[in-house]
């Protein structure tokens, strides 16, 4: 299965099998792991008054409507794009149609039917995959969001249930299967908070038994693929998200040599496959420059055999999908705000021919074991995530799965369109706009405006369906996603362009943003409103505190306090992979200190509200505690709500509600009209 191009690093939104960027030396991340934090004492949630509870009621039903409306997909931990059984009879995916992330079984051929539940329960499971015999089903589960993900093994039929990781302390990525080793998994395991540093590869026997240690690293890392018998794999180091190393591994002598890119080059490796006899070794890669490239090199010499290089637009990151019967490639392009698909003839790399798709979000996921077809999602912003099959010899696309959403139609429509606002330096920001649809005879009204940044820092924000921008969408406001300097998939400079003391600029960007949203005729500039998750609340919290007059409200989603007391309680992988960006703690303290919000927490004015998961390995929940107990010292407006069963994340349908409604009443009081 290809995970998108863009899940590749394990920063604060994100973890996926591929390159996990890593800088800093183990012992060095072990000391700071363990040296003393000062943190406020836990900080109680906001209690919600009997008039407050009154009034999250009223927009409980258009919540309820917009998050049932589930998408059939899981997964920016480990994508899960429909995986097919060994006969194609079946297919995996991912859903949240039972209020959790859970694993279910389709017909391919009826995709009006309801699906087979493979897993159930209260805790979420993330990626699945049928054992290459079809007896046995295989997925990820985790508890309470705490990112410990263990691999369990269930039989076909859905009985005897079994966790084949039990001793498991750090987080597995997803498994790799051998196509030709029925018995046979690879992983790889990143530190969590508490559980050591570095990456290892394990091998492990599918029924079962301790695994095998095959390969440690004192930096984070990550499996690629493997070759059809398992001999040799595929694992990405990366001391900067710019800066990946490809290295092959013999797995029976736990041997590693460099694969991709020369000694000496820098360059960003996005991910990479072995052709289906392995023989060849394909890289997606930007080559240390401005471009887009697919390589195939040949596995034993590394000499390049054939190429396709991305030309519209040159900027986009490339992932790869390899057929198993040997001759179709398909590469997915992610173009930051959009992403599309081509398929290439896996000999030449010539293009064969594009996969049609509207302005969306477009994922390719795995092959049916025949090559005759492949799964892939598609997220447009008027419709949920859902599963298409593909033939990449005509490009005949056909839904795999149809079903119905019944308070989908009912919903106001929405139009979503892509701005280009110059920036202060002569770059371009791109804009992401997502206003009300209006009549053609109907005055443009104005309205209140979200400006929602997204998490990362390596990521952006494509054109798709998303809960909260249609909830709030059908409320009237207009919703802005703003791919600053920083955002993935418009340029390898404009991906570092915000790095150490260039935050600079990244902050004159969020003015820029700010300024242009109040010009616009649909935005009342009286309220608008910052929001963000993850990295995208850290750029709510320094919004507020470098431009305090220009924002009327804030919404922090598990966002960054102080960058010491986040980097020293992170998840290791987390730390290692953004200290090319903000800076390392033993030397850069100034630095750090400088673009940390709590800084200048006293010249927030703005109510804010903030949310937090109590089990959050990434963003630890002191940091949000941090900055409500700054705010209620000095008696600004701030409600603060706290998921006792979620970790970074708010993945359960009573949770994602209640997060819903309460943004939905704070900001009304907050913005008035």
């Amino acid at each position: 299965m290809l995970p998108p191009p863009r899940s590749l690093a394990l920063v604060l939104l994100i973890a996926c099998n591929g390159p996990p960027p890593a800088t800093k030396p183990i012992a060095a991340a072990a000391e700071l792991a363990a040296a003393p934090v000062s943190a406020p004492a836990v900080v109680e949630p906001t209690a919600l008054t009997d008039d407050q509870q009154r009034r999250d009621a009223a927009y409980e039903a258009l919540a309820r409507t917009v998050v049932d409306a589930y998408a059939n997909w899981i997964g920016w931990y480990s994508p899960l794009i429909a995986n097919w059984s060994p006969d194609g009879t079946q297919f995996l995916f991912g859903s949240l149609r039972d209020g959790t992330p859970q694993i279910y079984a389709g017909d391919p051929g009826r995709p009006a039917d309801p699906p087979r539940a493979i897993t159930s329960g209260p805790e979420r499971a993330s990626w699945a995959s049928f054992t290459r015999d079809g007896k046995h089903i295989l997925f990820l589960r985790d508890n309470q969001g705490d990112e410990n993900y263990h691999i369990w093994r269930i039989d076909a039929d859905g009985s005897s249930q079994i966790d084949l990781t039990p001793d498991e302390s750090q987080m597995i990525l997803e498994p790799m299967l051998p196509r030709e080793r029925p018995d046979m998994l690879v992983y790889s395991t990143l530190a969590l908070p508490g559980s050591g540093t570095g990456s290892r590869v394990l091998v492990q026997n599918i029924t079962g038994g301790p695994p095998r240690l095959v390969f440690s690293a004192p930096t984070s890392g990550s499996l690629g693929g493997v070759t059809p018998d398992g001999a040799r794999a595929l694992y990405f180091e990366a001391p900067a998200p710019h800066d990946t190393v490809l290295l092959e591994l013999e797995l029976a002598a736990g041997t590693s040599r460099r694969i991709y890119p020369p000694a000496g080059k820098l360059a960003a490796v996005h991910t990479a496959a072995y052709s289906a006899d392995g023989a060849r070794i394909l890289v997606t890669t930007d080559e240390g420059a401005e471009s887009s490239s697919l390589l195939a090199l040949d596995a034993r010499s590394g000499e390049e055999l054939a190429r396709y290089t991305h030309s519209s637009p040159p900027s986009a990151r490339l992932g790869v999908l390899v057929s198993p019967t040997g001759d179709h490639v398909i590469i997915n392009i992610d173009a930051g705000n959009h992403s599309a698909l081509r398929v290439l003839d896996a000999r030449t790399l010539a293009l064969v021919r594009p996969i049609e798709a509207p302005l969306a979000q477009v994922w390719s996921g795995a092959f049916r074991p025949d090559g005759k077809e492949f799964s892939v999602l598609i997220s447009r912003p008027d419709h949920p995530p859902d599963l298409f099959a593909v033939d990449p010899s005509r490009d005949d696309l056909r839904p795999l799965r149809d079903d119905p959403r019944p308070g989908l139609a009912g919903l106001p429509a929405v139009t979503a369109t892509i701005a280009e606002v110059p920036a202060h330096d002569g770059l371009t920001i791109p804009i992401n706009v997502y206003l009300p649809a209006t009549g053609p005879d109907q005055p443009v009204a104005r309205r209140p405006t979200l400006v929602m940044f997204h998490g990362g820092p390596a990521w952006s924000s494509e054109i798709r369906w998303d809960e909260f921008v249609r909830f709030f969408s059908a409320l009237g406001y207009a919703v802005l996603e703003p791919n600053v300097r920083g955002s993935t998939g418009f340029g390898r400079a404009y991906e570092m362009a915000d790095n150490r003391e260039k935050r600079a600029d990244w902050l004159k960007d969020l003015e820029t943003v700010n300024a242009w949203t109040r010009a616009q005729p649909w935005c009342d500039p009286a309220r608008v409103a910052v929001w963000g998750a993850s990295y995208g609340g850290y750029t709510t919290l320094m919004a507020l505190t470098r431009h305090p007059t220009s924002w009327r409200a804030g919404v922090d989603v598990f966002g960054v306090a102080d960058l010491k007391t986040f980097l020293r309680t992170t998840a290791p992988a987390v730390r290692n992979g953004l200290e090319v960006e903000f800076g390392n703690l033993e030397r850069d303290a100034a630095l750090l200190e400088e673009f940390s919000p709590m800084r200048d927490v006293d010249k927030i004015v703005a109510p804010l509200f903030v949310y937090a998961g109590q089990n959050d390995p990434r963003v630890p929940r002191s940091e949000s505690d941090m900055i409500v107990q700054a705010l209620r010292q000095r008696g600004i407006p701030v409600e603060y709500m706290v998921a006792l069963d979620e970790g970074h994340s708010f993945d359960r349908r009573e949770n994602k509600i209640e997060l819903l409604t309460r943004t939905a009443r704070f900001l009304a009081d907050a913005m008035p009209p």
